[in-house]
């Protein structure tokens, strides 16, 4: 009896142990859900990945591993127009949430679905995609956090005037390749200026190489500073090039990206990026908590950065007042 006994007790706990092990109510331990997260982007996948390593590192804070708990479909687009085809195939594969980035990537997601979660980061407005009622109470399939981009592109006027007291004509570079940016960012640049009194002219530029003609028509133009919008799907195979001309001109400079200013220009002004990944983790994780992104209200950003390169001030032989340089967040060299 005691060797039968034995037996039962040991097919008993095998058993167990094939069925994914007893919690100690008698239940069995669920399996674990890999989760899919579909990354949709109009940027460079460069750019993109490396933006996005915030977004990871709070993924972790928050106790999920990647491979284990979720994994991310990517889908960049080397072109604007690929963007509907790329939300149709994260549909095809059934994604769980999707993150898209940017306002075109936006546009394709809110397109494609009205029922598959979708969390945007660097929106601008979004209202104007029409994907949400309301910013407050989304009401559809739709969250996330907004840039802060419009406020950003007056205080980035209003520091490069107070950077450079004679100011008087203002070069504006902006994404062609971005259409939403004439509706919403460069008239709030252009406004800013002229309400300083200051004559401001648009450039859109699609590529590279649009890029070089139109710093030649900056330099003949002679123009005394340049704001450069978001730019960095142009600028990413060599993002000093605008510094590069810039400086040796002698001509300021106020970006939008952060990773130009860290690559020789003058100063950046933005909200902070990687604080906008970081809460878009969190947006993720109450979804796979069950929280309906209708009841999610969008967010604004709360943290701004100016960044001031020493190197291009000492190139430009600038002396910069004590009212930027008191409010740089960061002085870099």
């Amino acid at each position: 009896m005691r060797r039968r006994s034995l037996l039962l007790a040991a097919g008993t706990s095998l058993a167990a142990l094939a069925t994914g092990c007893a919690s100690p109510t008698g239940t069995a331990r669920p399996s674990p859900h890999l989760r899919r997260i579909g990354w949709l982007s109009g940027n460079a996948t460069a750019v993109v990945k490396t933006r996005s390593l915030p977004f990871f590192e709070r993924m972790g804070e928050l106790g999920y591993v990647e491979g284990l708990d979720f994994a991310v479909e990517w889908k960049t687009a080397g072109k604007i127009d690929e963007l509907p085809r790329m939300a149709a195939d994260l549909l095809a594969v059934s994604v769980d949430v999707i993150v898209a980035e940017a306002a075109d990537a936006q546009a394709a997601a809110c397109k494609a679905t009205t029922t598959v979660a979708t969390v945007l980061v660097l929106v601008v407005d979004p209202l104007a995609s029409s994907c949400v009622a309301t910013t407050t109470h989304p009401g559809g399939n739709t969250t996330g956090v907004t840039t802060g981009s419009i406020s950003s592109s007056t205080k980035r006027v209003e520091i490069l005037k107070d950077a450079v007291p004679g100011l008087a004509r203002l070069a504006v570079v902006w994404n062609g390749g971005q259409p939403n940016m004439i509706r919403t960012l460069v008239p709030a640049t252009v406004e800013a200026a002229h309400t300083l009194g200051i004559e401001a002219t648009p450039f859109a530029v699609l590529n590279a190489a649009e890029l070089e003609l139109t710093l030649d028509r900056i330099a003949r133009d002679r123009f005394d500073a340049l704001i450069v919008l978001p730019l960095e799907s142009v600028t990413a195979d060599r993002p000093s090039r605008i510094p590069d001309f810039a400086n040796k001109l002698g001509m300021p400079q106020a970006y939008a990206d952060e990773s130009i200013a860290r690559a020789g220009g003058l100063m950046s002004y933005n909200s902070n990026r990687a604080v906008q990944y970081q809460r878009i983790a969190e947006f993720v994780d109450k979804i796979f908590n069950g929280a309906l992104p209708a009841d999610l209200p969008f967010e604004e950003p709360t943290q701004f950065d100016l960044i001031v390169n020493l190197t291009a001030v000492q190139k430009l032989g600038l002396t910069l007042p004590q009212s930027v340089l008191a409010r740089a967040t960061e002085l870099i060299h």
